[in-house]
């Protein structure tokens, strides 16, 4: 059971810690490439939106081929991409590089619940998971301090060549360890929901981006963006009529899922656009080093474990409403002040907002997802873990994204149109001596995160107020889920 834990444990950390650790690598990239953070948003949206798009196969490939050679072959697409983008020489084949690691590191952390749950059986589960959501929490809070680390010393192509050697340890563990399981009897693949949802976001959020170089509408803006709102839209349409869709939204009619994950999609987002934001912002605006840059965020991490465990017993005694509104609260105070941010504001003062804010992420984030599954039925349990996993990479690559888009706008003004590329080739008299205004254009920006933070309170409220009843544990499933995501 241990060496199966660590296994499947080790495929998602590396997983979860590359939808972060590239953010530390930003300002790296836009001088190796010379090119707009527009653009260089991309190697984390594009990574994003590749594991929203393989999420939804995982039942259907483990059930066809089973999960141990799922996950080995995951694993072995994961390190291919690593090992392209490490090796790519254009901001083009990096891009095209991360799809295929996000493709290949999509599977890894759903199948390897699957392996663990059956490992473990019943009576372990709720343990076990306990065990797994830990990673799952702190690997994007960790990952720009490990991203840091190598790049104190080393370029940015380690920060996935780092990948190789532990993706091929996980292999040759799994191929001794992880036994065959079982084939199941795959339902019919929902190729038009295929067509469409990725396509149509990918497109979308390329609007979004198009329009952050352009600086308006242009008929490339409205022809992508347009483009992606319809495919977007043709899915919803075709989603709620066919038997098997590659996303069940009809599973929005409960109230506690649709509460949980639209609180979800905006506390993540907010959490996405303040990680990227903050890392430009102590590199190019405070000149920090990627180390310092890393290091400064990591009472983050020290905060969400503080209050993980006693936010999940917390909500098994009251329910979730309180413990997810607190932590809400407790994110937006650590917020807060960054968009008061000065030239000489403290390291002292920003980690004590830092931790304050890891403090919410903690009693936020696991609370929240297993508040969704408060009201369902056992056999719609999958189907609501697959629309979560979709919300999450969206909300994730939605706030990359936009505030990527709205720095490089801001801070064109006081750079002669060069945005973040002028930024890279200040010397510290410049950055010296725009520093007011730098600190003035990040602060203004912070704010997207504190409004997405209070806009998640609103859902929030929303949700049950007490703990399930035994009366409302009779074999749904649902309570037994949230115990298991909670521990």
């Amino acid at each position: 059971m241990t060496l199966v834990a660590t296994v499947t444990i080790l495929g998602s950390l590396i997983s979860i810690f590359d939808t972060t650790i590239v953010q530390v690598a930003v300002p790296s990239l836009v001088r190796s490439f010379d090119t707009s953070l527009a653009t260089v948003q991309w190697v984390s949206t594009v990574y994003l939106l590749a594991l929203a798009t393989v999420v939804p196969l995982t039942g259907w490939a483990n059930d066809r081929f089973g999960s141990r050679r799922v996950w080995i072959a995951s694993m072995a697409m994961f390190l291919f991409g690593s090992l392209l983008c490490g090796l790519a020489n254009s901001m083009a084949l990096l891009i095209v590089a991360r799809a295929v690691q996000g493709i290949g590191g999509g599977m890894l952390l759903p199948t390897g619940q699957t392996i663990l749950a059956r490992e473990a059986g019943p009576g372990r589960l709720g343990r076990v998971m306990a065990v797994v959501g830990i990673p799952s929490m702190l690997g994007p809070l960790l990952g720009p301090i490990f991203g840091g680390l190598i790049l104190s010393s080393l370029s940015w192509r380690w920060i996935f060549f780092v990948n190789l050697p532990l993706g091929a340890l996980g292999i040759g563990l799994a191929w001794v360890v992880l036994d065959r399981g079982e084939l199941g009897v795959p339902r019919k693949l929902d190729l038009i929901g295929l067509a469409l949802l990725p396509p149509g976001l990918a497109l979308l959020v390329y609007g979004i981006s198009d329009f952050g170089d352009a600086g308006r509408v242009s008929p490339s803006v409205a022809l992508t963006g347009g483009l992606g709102i319809a495919l977007t839209a043709a899915f919803v349409v075709h989603a709620l009529r066919a038997p098997h869709p590659l996303l069940d939204l009809r599973l929005w009619k409960h109230a506690a899922l649709r509460s949980a994950q639209t609180a979800m999609f905006l506390y993540l987002a907010g959490t996405n656009a303040v990680l990227f934001l903050v890392q430009l912002y102590y590199q190019f605006a405070r000149g920090d080093s990627a180390i310092k840059a890393g290091l400064l965020v990591a009472p983050s991490a020290f905060g969400a474990m503080l209050v993980l465990t006693t936010a999940g017993r917390v909500m098994d005694k009251r329910g979730p409403r309180a413990v997810i509104v607190f932590g809400l609260l407790m994110v937006t105070a650590g917020v807060l002040p960054l968009t008061m941010i000065g030239p000489d504001t403290s390291d002292v003062w920003l980690s004590v907002c830092w931790f304050v804010r890891g403090v919410g992420v903690g009693a936020t984030a696991t609370p929240l997802t297993a508040a969704g599954y408060a009201g369902l039925r056992g056999h719609e349990i999958p189907g609501a873990s697959t629309l979560m996993s979709i919300v999450q990479y969206v909300a994730g690559a939605m706030g990359t994204a936009v505030a990527a888009v709205l720095l490089q706008r801001r801070l064109s003004g006081f750079t002669d149109g060069g945005g973040v590329q002028s930024l890279a080739g200040l010397s510290d008299t410049a950055r010296q001596r725009l520093a007011p205004e730098l600190a003035d254009a990040f602060g203004g920006l912070f704010w997207l995160a504190v409004a997405l933070s209070v806009l998640a309170i609103v859902p929030a409220v929303m949700l049950r107020t007490r703990a399930p009843t035994d009366v409302e544990r009779d074999g749904t499933g649902a309570s037994k889920a949230a115990d298991t995501l909670t521990g």
